[in-house]
């Protein structure tokens, strides 16, 4: 794990000559025609998991949409405003433009660097595709079908085309399948693996990723495709995330511009409007749960999350505020991880797939992964032990609701876990009168400007109650 920076600018000198050469007077020497491409993966990373880290309302709300947190103050994010702030928009033009474009760059510098092998390039290619593969599953998750075959001709496709989502996640298996046996190779990450922010070039830890990604997508497909999902599941399980140390992790620094962003919106800020939602606030108190120390900053003298009723609004200081922890500029992040893994296993096992061990173990390993990443410390509360036993008449609420809470600090993947496993049940916010959404619709730029492909998606249909392809219950 490496800690998260901002390239500067790369200022190019030349040599000179006793020849006096003026072509380059049309040269801009402070802004370099050409980014090295481990830069370009570097920056990919790290918009990526800034995306995913902040809380910011103007970039990403589905904590809200989670109902981990609420507002006390303004209460438009909670109550599932999505237009005029263009969350939509500014998410869909982050992660095409700032990750996916980068990316594809870089695999251009790679594959024209005439100094690299073939295996050199096609194990750096791998790192590429698994960044892309999970880039593209949070771009169908959150808005369904979207740009993928014609997503990155730029000049040459302007207007590109919508593919169905089932389809681009099929080809997400395809690619990560790819990526799997060229880390298998022979090949060197290289200034890819030197620049890597994640696991520093570690052909083992991206195998790790690459099969847990498999994995994730292989059970968010179990309802649609089942016999798929149960191969895709198989192979990849053996080869997943095998302890927290592997957990996909980039880490902050402590001063600006590279600190967590949680730290920028709850600290740097001065904001006091995010409190816990009472949905979390219940569950977390039913069951004892250790995590809600960590979570929430406690109100009371037995140690209990004090909710707000989602999207109400109230009195910051009445009610619970995110952690300390949360507060701390360093704090790393994380877009997979062990317990993650252990709870997708349990599910694969739960349904009866040949993934190396039984659904209760997983189950019971995962619970205490989580606890053990937030706290340090075992699940020895017997409080908490009894009240979270396995049900293997009811796994899909057990798993759904334990794995919904295990994902705290990663708002997109609560809210998907949510969706897929209709657990737990939703509050209906205060003032929109709803459960949340399942889906982002399309910004009004995308209508401004590429209103004939984007029109034809989804059937025609843009509405956020819609369900992406894989909520199929």
């Amino acid at each position: 794990m490496k800690k998260l920076f901002i390239y500067s600018t790369v200022v190019l000198l030349g040599f000179s000559s006793c020849t006096k050469d003026i072509t380059g007077l049309n040269e801009n020497t402070k802004a370099p025609e050409e980014v090295p491409a481990g830069m370009l993966f570097a920056n990919a990373q790290k918009e990526l998991f800034r995306f995913d880290a902040t809380p910011n309302v103007n970039d990403n709300n589905l904590r809200l949409w989670a109902q981990h947190w609420t507002q006390t103050t303004y209460t438009d994010e909670s109550n599932y405003e999505l237009i005029e702030r263009n969350v939509n928009g500014r998410t869909f033009n982050k992660l095409y433009t700032d990750v996916l474009r980068d990316l594809n760059e870089a695999r251009t510098f790679v594959d024209n660097d005439a100094l690299l092998s073939d295996a050199d390039k096609a194990t750096q290619g791998a790192m590429i595709s698994l960044m892309e593969a999970y880039t593209y599953h949070v771009l169908v998750d959150l808005f369904n079908d979207v740009p993928y075959s014609e997503a990155l001709l730029l000049l040459d496709k302007l207007n590109p085309a919508y593919d169905d989502a089932e389809t681009i996640y099929r080809d997400l298996i395809t690619k990560i399948d790819g990526a799997l046996s060229a880390l298998a190779g022979s090949g060197s990450t290289g200034e890819l693996g030197a620049s890597d922010l994640i696991y520093s070039g570690s052909e083992m830890m991206w195998a790790e990723f690459g099969n847990s990604l498999k994995l994730k997508l292989a059970l968010r497909m179990a309802d649609v495709a089942p016999g798929d999902a149960q191969g895709w599941a198989e192979t990849a399980a053996g080869g997943a995330l095998s302890s927290s140390s592997s957990n996909a992790v980039v880490a902050f620094e402590g001063s600006v511009p590279n600190t967590n962003p949680l730290w920028e919106d709850l600290v740097q800020s001065g904001r006091t409007d995010f409190i816990a939602s009472q949905t979390l606030s219940d569950a977390l108190n039913a069951q004892n749960d250790p995590r809600g120390a960590v979570f929430f900053r406690a109100l009371d003298s037995l140690g209990s999350v004090t909710g707000n009723p989602h999207g109400a609004g109230g009195a910051y200081n009445n009610f619970s505020q995110p952690g300390d922890m949360l507060e701390n500029p360093t704090m790393p992040h994380w877009i997979i991880s062990y317990d993650e893994v252990l709870f997708l296993k349990a599910e694969a096992a739960a349904r009866g797939w040949a993934v190396g061990g039984a659904a209760e173990d997983y189950y019971n390993d995962a619970l205490q992964a989580s606890v053990e990443l937030w706290t340090g410390a075992g699940t020895s509360d017997s409080t908490f032990l009894a009240v979270t036993a396995y049900d293997a008449n009811n796994w899909k609420t057990v798993i759904g609701t334990q794995k919904w809470i295990a994902m705290y600090n990663r708002g997109f993947e609560a809210w998907s876990t949510w969706r897929l496993y209709d657990a737990p049940t939703m509050a209906v916010a205060a003032e929109a009168g709803t459960t949340p959404p399942m889906r982002y619709n399309y910004s009004v730029d995308e209508y401004s400007v590429n209103g004939e492909s984007v029109s034809a998606a989804n059937g025609g249909s843009d509405n956020t109650m819609d369900k992406v392809f894989w909520d199929v219950n």
